[in-house]
């Protein structure tokens, strides 16, 4: 099957634990697919974008670039060829502004490529490959162009050195999968295409579609068309209306023995794909169909096409030299054209093309010569053993031909050379058209998965302890109080210093946005958000189409998550992944994002996806999917099982060497699921960790200051709680301080921290856009402000979905006397059974104030057998409350739940 477009341009350029190649049984597929009624294909999005970018700036190379790539994509989406001239119409405009750019040049060659100028582009790539020898995208494109031109020992160093140097990025993977279909192992290539396929982020739906169509043909050609059928009918929910995806669908009725079908499906392919290969076929299935008069002006218009066309298309080139093959009064033009094809091609289907046309020419004995070169690269081609037989046969070596043709029936039982072969040597024709080598799909390697190991009981022991009230708090050392230097200012001083004096190194402003926006989670300093992001921004103005641009836009989908631009880094996550680096990390983000938008199943499946790759990848993202996964459990009841793998997340963080922040955010989250959990003693030691492998950081000591003052250890709570607040003020944290005052009986204390909650809250755009929630939250909790607190939850409400902000609407809700609305939403927060005390409270007053006593009391206890001391204020009015209607309940008889 021909490629219209080369696969690194895709893979390169563009923005499922399932395998692919299995979904004959799974259906896997479904889950992962996106509305297909879409307005813009994910090609014609690229160009609207990139359009825009160049109108905003007319002198940034790089939009230039990315609206060439993007009409690369749209040709292969819509098979025109027309779009290839707009691609080199804009990349001529970006080259008369900076004809030396090293990334227009590239863009260069990749259209060279497309338009299958594979000499040209061969001798294009290798000057680039020699300027940039460490450019993994250089050596796909002399892939390309050597798997084009039959050079496969070319073709196989150049993707050896992309493994080498980025080990299961997508375009080797996929350059790998084709030479491995061409060396003859199938399953090898659907290993390869099936973990390709597994990096693709959903939005993007024709790349899925395409390698989906690269998985069946693989099928196809191995007799396996029963296996391809649902391939195909998965990807054409994914990407409606492919040509590739058609013409592969006709390939498969040809192997049912049902050419009418074909017939039906070649014709529209033909319609769409101006490739002369599609008339062939179709002029074959007419032909098998018993339309003789409609396959004769098929060939016609075929030999027209591919005798003048102004791309040159290998596939109709062999298919033309065939089709004269077949005549006496052609076969002397189908050795000549297949002489000249010979000239600039060495490729298995070359090779077999001009060896029939010796062989009809009556030079049988060059003709074996010539096909045994493409036989002894392992080819498994019906077609090719078909062609051998008979040749063989011609020159008399009959047991050579006998053997040709059993091989020709075992690796494509179906097709019509299959059929000729067993006439060949004299079997009964297979009247069932199928044989058992079809009856059941094959599935190729699936995805290879990891199990989970609990740590040791060494390694879980400073985070072991049973429940005990009064717990017997450890004493904070104080060398733990005050933040340490972590060397990321460090960091940031050596990007600038680099830029300095290279102010066009993409890669060090990359450095320093990772640096700024690690800086931002170790201070919480917002301000450092809008730094990474300006200079990131900088980064992929310079170069976002390469793998070294995965790690900024994973970098910029991170500061807009920090920023609760959910959207947005969706984006970003979404087009790192895209670019086919073969690290999934920004599958992480992606899983974030929709968390918090309240798609927890779309998340689960997001995580899954970091399990797949090498055993390299895994060890990598183990910790991110885990310490997520962690969450999900935690969200949907599973406490103890949120607990038991957080600390596995724990041992894979410490393994990973992560940052002393980032691991003591897994300590931090640990002891949130143990206080959660009402494990008071294990949570301290949590958080106490949290403190030992970062000190100063604000989550654990605030964590800290909560577990006291719910405890009534109030004193040591306020001297925790005033150093959280010293090195980040979260509104959250000042509120909570004002609330352990005001317990202590400290009013004027609580209204100055009551005063500075609304001050931060309100301090700039990010400030407000951050802490809505707990702004809302405040405002209901304290009674004040009623209005706003509503206001901003419905805010809030609008960028996250997640059972926090229905639990803060609800409680808003509630506030505001709106009693059946908050019920509501409170049974949204409550819908995946979460085991939150707090949110449990919520739910039992909001009942309460409906009349339903019954489901109050229930929410009530279960909030405080998970934790009695849930908080400092509301575990007091929760027992107060659950008395209460327990003493209600026993002077008179239960009542009924009723509709608010």
């Amino acid at each position: 099957m021909k490629v219209f477009l080369p696969t690194v341009v895709m893979t390169g350029v563009l923005v499922c634990s399932t395998s692919l190649a299995q979904l004959s049984a799974s259906g896997g597929i479904e889950q992962q697919s996106v509305t297909p009624l879409q307005v813009l294909s994910p090609a014609q999005q690229r160009i609207d974008v990139a359009r825009r970018h160049i109108s905003a700036d007319p002198k940034r190379l790089q939009s230039y670039n990315d609206l060439a790539t993007a009409y690369l994509s749209r040709a292969r989406e819509s098979a025109d060829p027309r779009f290839l001239k707009d691609a080199q119409q804009t990349l001529d405009q970006s080259l008369a502004i900076d004809g030396g750019d090293f990334s227009l040049q590239k863009t260069q060659v990749a259209i060279m490529l497309a338009r299958h100028q594979f000499t040209q582009a061969k001798v294009r790539a290798a000057e680039l490959n020699r300027r940039t020898p460490d450019d993994v995208m250089t050596y796909g494109y002399l892939a390309e162009a050597d798997l084009a031109l039959g050079d496969y020992p070319e073709a196989e160093k150049s993707i050896q050195w992309m493994m080498n140097m980025l080990p299961n990025n997508r375009p080797a993977l996929l350059l790998g999968a084709r030479l491995r279909a061409i060396y003859g192992d199938p399953e090898g290539a659907l290993e390869f295409l099936n973990l390709a396929f597994s990096q693709v982020p959903a939005a993007e739906t024709e790349e899925l579609a395409y390698i989906a169509n690269q998985i069946a043909s693989v099928q196809i050609d191995a007799g396996k068309a029963d296996a391809a059928q649902p391939v195909l009918e998965r990807a054409e929910k994914l990407f409606p209306y492919y040509w590739s995806t058609t013409e592969n669908l006709a390939r498969v009725r040809i192997a049912q023995h049902r050419p009418k079908d074909a017939v039906t499906l070649l014709t529209s392919a033909a319609q769409i794909d101006p490739d002369p290969h599609e008339l062939f076929l179709l002029a074959e299935a007419q032909t098998a169909a018993g339309q003789s008069p409609q396959a004769s002006t098929s060939y016609a218009v075929f030999e027209s096409r591919a005798g003048n066309s102004a791309i040159h298309y290998e596939d109709a080139a062999c298919d033309l030299v065939l089709l004269k093959a077949r005549s006496s009064a052609t076969v002397r033009q189908a050795l000549t054209l297949a002489e000249s094809e010979r000239k600039t091609r060495h490729d298995v289907s070359t090779l077999d093309a001009y060896a029939w046309a010796l062989h009809q020419n009556g030079r049988s004995a060059e003709a074996e010569a010539v096909i045994q070169k493409a036989i002894a690269l392992g080819a498994q081609s019906a077609q090719i053993f078909n062609h051998a037989g008979h040749i063989a046969r011609q020159l008399q070596h009959l047991t050579e031909a006998s053997r040709y043709f059993e091989l020709s029936m075992r690796a494509e039982p179906t097709s019509d050379y299959a059929s000729d072969s067993r006439d060949a040597i004299g079997l009964p024709a297979n009247p069932a058209g199928r044989s058992k080598a079809t009856a059941e799909p094959t599935a190729s390697m699936p995805p290879s998965s990891v199990d989970i190991k609990p740590i040791t009981e060494s390694a879980a022991a400073p985070l072991a302890g049973s429940p005990a009230f009064p717990p017997a708090f450890s004493a904070v050392p104080l060398t733990l109080l005050v933040p340490q230097a972590t060397g990321t200012d460090r960091m940031i001083r050596k990007a600038q210093a680099t830029l300095a004096s290279n102010p066009k190194d993409a890669s060090s402003y990359a450095a320093l946005g990772a640096a700024y926006l690690q800086r931002a989670r170790e201070t919480g300093d917002v301000n450092d958000y809008q730094l990474a992001e300006e200079s990131i921004t900088r980064s992929l103005d310079l170069d976002s189409a390469d793998f070294s641009a995965v790690a900024p836009l994973q970098t910029m989908a991170e500061v807009c998550m920090g920023e609760h631009r959910f959207d947005d880094a969706l984006t970003y996550a979404q087009k790192a992944l895209a670019l086919g680096s073969g690290d999934q990390s920004p599958f992480a983000i992606i899983g974030d994002a929709d968390a918090d938008k309240g798609e927890y199943d779309r998340a689960e499946a997001d995580y899954a996806r970091l399990a797949i790759g090498s055993s390299e990848a895994v060890a990598r993202t183990a910790y991110a999917r885990d310490s997520r996964v962690s969450y999900l459990k935690f969200i949907s009841g599973d406490t103890s099982g949120a607990l038991r793998l957080m600390k596995v997340a724990v041992s894979e963080g410490v393994a990973a060497e992560l940052p002393r922040e980032n691991l003591a955010w897994l300590y931090y989250e640990l002891g949130e699921y143990a206080t959660q959990a009402g494990d008071i003693a294990s949570a301290d030691s949590a958080y106490l960790a949290a403190l030992g492998t970062h000190p100063g950081d604000y989550r654990a000591l605030a964590a800290l200051a909560r577990l006291r003052s719910n405890e009534g250890r109030y004193q040591e709570a306020v001297v925790l709680y005033e150093k959280a607040i010293a090195v980040v003020p979260m509104p959250i944290f000042v509120a909570e301080l004002g609330d352990l005052y005001a317990k202590m009986g400290n009013e004027t204390e609580a209204r100055k921290q009551y005063q500075l909650v609304e001050y931060i809250g309100l301090l700039g755009h990010i400030n407000q856009v951050l802490h809505n929630r707990d702004l809302a939250l405040f405002y209901a909790d304290h009674d004040i402000k009623l209005d706003v607190a509503l206001e901003l939850a419905h805010k809030e409400f609008e960028v996250r979905h997640d059972i926090y902000t229905w639990d803060a609407l609800a409680w808003a809700l509630f506030k505001n006397g709106r009693f059946g609305e908050a019920a509501k939403a409170s049974e949204r927060a409550l819908q995946s059974g979460t085991r939150d005390p707090l949110l449990l409270y919520h739910a039992g007053m909001i009942a309460e104030k409906l009349g339903k006593s019954d489901e109050a009391r229930k929410e009530l206890k279960e909030a405080l057998v998970i934790n009695p001391h849930f908080h400092m204020i509301y575990a007091d009015r929760a027992q107060q409350q659950l008395s209460l209607l327990e003493s209600r309940a026993s002077s008179g008889p239960a009542e009924e739940s009723h509709a608010p």
